[in-house]
């Protein structure tokens, strides 16, 4: 850890927050470096939840808009039982801030009764969100209703229609559990349509739908058991055989980052092909370089640095989303230290925010940490060698000139 502006210190509250699917013991981030709403743009769907929800967890400052975006998106899915967890979430912070600014209003009517600010217009900024019992009733009753519809056309298709139609409603109802939050269920009927994939675009659009499942859930070994099975049947087709494994570098990286198997995971990422990404919905492109720059900087030699990294056409693009990352390789490779460790610091407050990086932000700084100590401790010993070098040309060069200077006499 680098910065001074993180600590571990959770309420009871906050810790019934934690989501299961993230780390629960990462710090508290009390300088973020993001814009919010600027951020979530970039992820759609259960990604931005499962983003929204860890910055709640981890930024105080943040925590409040981050729960009523949450509550806003959530409202586009059927999970009404993480609208309840969100809602729950947001009026506790809410009431705490509120009870924080009548402490402080208080504190200062104590100390100088006329300059009081405790007004009813202050307050308000503190009142609870109401509790939308409307959508939660119209929303589960809609939900209820889709799913049956679905078994129903389920059924229907097994009976009296091909392969391709079955498989599409198993695909359907695959997409309804995500949207409630049953991600088991969901990846139950992703698997499912296996036996009526008509065609290798079928089968391997099945194996993304479970790697991005698997990835909602953390489950890392069952993230590369879908890509070495996905590249697998891929190996037997000609067109297939370069664009899958490409295609799922990135979640690849992230299942070695999970698993903290981070030489792995910066090889996976710099595979990733700028012009083919489509994991945008879950890893924006900023995301990769930093996962990238970070996993590289902790794992790799100077060489794989400079080529695979800064030099490397494909994944160039990159890095010009993320220029601060750009500048803390190039320092590192050129000797700049000192720089490294600003630069370092400077990104902390962003990358801590970062679902998938924030558990591994402390090894991997620590990684990169010794990594510099090493190359300051070598180039103090370059500078002692050139010296002592210099020195001895320069005591060489007097007894020389001595030498000729006593037979001239």
């Amino acid at each position: 850890m680098i910065s001074g502006s993180v600590s571990k210190m959770y309420s009871d509250e906050e810790r019934d927050f934690v989501p299961s699917n993230v780390c629960s013991n990462c710090p508290i981030v009390e300088e973020p470096r993001i814009h919010l709403v600027s951020y979530t743009k970039r992820y759609t769907d259960v990604a931005r939840l499962i983003r929204l929800k860890f910055i709640a967890q981890v930024c105080p400052k943040l925590r409040v808009e981050a729960l009523k975006l949450a509550i806003n998106h959530v409202k586009t899915t059927y999970n009404i039982k993480m609208y309840e967890e969100l809602y729950k979430a947001l009026s506790i912070e809410v009431k705490r801030g509120a009870r924080l600014s009548e402490a402080a209003s208080n504190s200062v009517s104590e100390t100088s009764p006329r300059c009081s600010t405790s007004t009813p217009e202050n307050r308000t900024s503190h009142k609870v969100l109401p509790y939308d019992s409307y959508w939660v009733e119209d929303n589960t009753m809609e939900a209820t209703l889709l799913l049956q519809e679905l078994d129903a056309e389920l059924n229907f298709k097994k009976s009296n229609s091909g392969s391709g139609y079955v498989r599409r409603i198993l695909e359907e109802i695959g997409d309804y559990h995500v949207k409630s939050g049953n991600l088991q269920l969901a990846v139950k009927f992703y698997a499912r349509a296996r036996p009526y994939c008509t065609s290798s675009d079928n089968v391997i659009n099945m194996f993304r739908n479970l790697i991005r499942v698997s990835i909602y859930m953390a489950n890392w070994w069952h993230v590369l058991s879908y890509i070495d099975e996905a590249k697998q049947y891929a190996s037997g087709f000609q067109n297939l055989d370069r664009e899958v494994p490409a295609s799922l570098s990135c979640a690849a990286g992230l299942a070695n980052i999970g698993l903290k198997i981070y030489k792995t995971a910066a090889h996976c990422f710099l595979l990733t092909p700028f012009d083919q990404y489509d994991y945008d919905k879950i890893v924006a492109p900023q995301d990769v370089a930093y996962y990238a720059g970070l996993c590289g900087l902790a794992t790799l030699e100077l060489e794989m640095l400079e080529l695979g990294c800064l030099n490397s056409e494909t994944f160039k693009p990159f890095f010009s989303l993320s220029h601060k990352m750009w500048e803390l390789l190039a320092n590192f490779i050129s000797g700049n230290v000192d720089q490294c460790v600003k630069l370092l610091h400077e990104v902390e407050g962003h990358v801590r925010l970062d679902v998938y990086l924030a558990p591994h932000v402390d090894a991997l700084y620590g990684k990169i940490m010794a990594r510099i100590q090493d190359r300051r401790h070598n180039s103090g010993i370059l500078k002692e060698q050139s010296s002592s070098t210099l020195l001895s040309e320069v005591e060489v060069n007097a007894k020389d000139t001595n030498y000729y200077t006593e037979n001239d006499v």
